[in-house]
């Protein structure tokens, strides 16, 4: 298929299965010329198929460096961080901050700057909480968690409008359907979100780990005070709770900086710039985005989702601070 000649379609083009917005909710215009959709009336820069995969693979695996080291930290905030309860309280501040910043600022940074330049700043303003871990300040912590929760409403959105473009383009240069492209693309990219996990993990561990031996008659804890009935004085007898030392802090949080300034360098110099992606009208129609993102309510389908999205918020805190958490007795 001609690319230069298909390009004249693009806003027309609707997934055979999806409801469009439009047609399902009356939306004002001018909600809708301020969402964050790319400009079609500028016409997009040509891309190769090895061109269009290359940036799948460099944004996927940027997610991939940055978040290995985010989500490692989450999952140790309740214990390498529990002083004073520092480690839950800075994730309570991140995801506070990401509601709202999810809601006002993707529209109003896409439109003005880009996918690219939004993917880079973010990227900078998220880095500070995990150098942040180094040293446990109250007000350092709660800080650099309010940035990144700030920054993190923005970065998904745009790494999100990235792949779907991408993905627009490629279908133009292959006989498939545009659901098959974006199912496979977004595919790559899950593969890689999840891989945070098993690295940060595996990185974790490897950091962590007791140097000694550790005999396997001793390293136990007694069944009937594990889950919430553990006390770390009625399990001595386990050297896994020891809490890690100073130089093992300092070499878990310098690999996750470092691992997020090699995201941040490969985002810049191996990322395109989408070049369509740039309205500068996110100011005008804030507010009309805003109520046309409540009038989803109107639809049994979105209120549906609200549940399952309470569920898994319930879900991930609980394997990030509840079933991770140890209280050590000087804390």
């Amino acid at each position: 298929m001609d690319f230069q000649a298909s390009t004249s379609t693009t806003s027309e083009r609707h997934m055979s299965n999806v409801v469009s917005e439009e047609d399902s909710l009356e939306i004002p215009p001018s909600a809708l010329s301020s969402s964050c959709s790319l400009d079609f009336s500028k016409e997009p820069e040509p891309m190769s198929r090895g061109r269009i995969l290359k940036n799948l693979f460099v944004i996927s695996f940027c997610y991939c460096l940055f978040y290995t080291g985010f989500w490692a930290l989450t999952n140790l905030q309740s214990t390498m961080n529990a002083m004073s309860g520092m480690g839950p309280d800075s994730q309570a501040v991140i995801y506070g901050f990401s509601m709202a910043s999810s809601l006002f600022l993707p529209e109003l940074t896409i439109d003005r700057f880009g996918c690219k330049t939004v993917l880079i700043a973010t990227t900078t303003l998220c880095l500070p909480y995990i150098a942040a871990n180094v040293y446990l300040r109250w007000d350092s912590l709660m800080a650099s968690s309010a940035l990144y929760g700030l920054a993190s409403g923005p970065f998904s959105a745009a790494l999100t409008v990235y792949i779907d473009e991408i993905a627009l383009r490629f279908e133009r240069t292959v006989n498939e359907n545009v659901e098959f492209v974006m199912c496979c693309f977004f595919g790559v990219y899950t593969f890689f979100m999840e891989n945070t996990q098993v690295w940060g993990n595996a990185i974790s561990s490897f950091v962590l780990k007791p140097e000694a031996h550790i005999p396997g008659h001793l390293n136990v804890s007694l069944p009937e005070e594990c889950g919430i009935h553990f006390e770390l004085e009625s399990n001595l007898t386990n050297d896994n709770l020891i809490p890690p030392s100073e130089e093992e802090r300092f070499m878990l949080i310098g690999i996750f900086v470092g691992m997020g300034v090699l995201a941040l360098f490969l985002f810049g110099f191996f990322l395109d710039p989408l070049k369509n992606d740039i309205k500068r009208e996110g100011c005008e129609a804030l507010a009309g985005r805003f109520v046309s993102s409540l009038r989803h309510y109107k639809t049994l389908h979105q209120i549906l989702l609200i549940p399952i999205t309470v569920l898994i918020g319930i879900e991930s805190a609980l394997y990030s601070n509840e079933f991770t958490q140890v209280r050590y007795n000087f804390l």
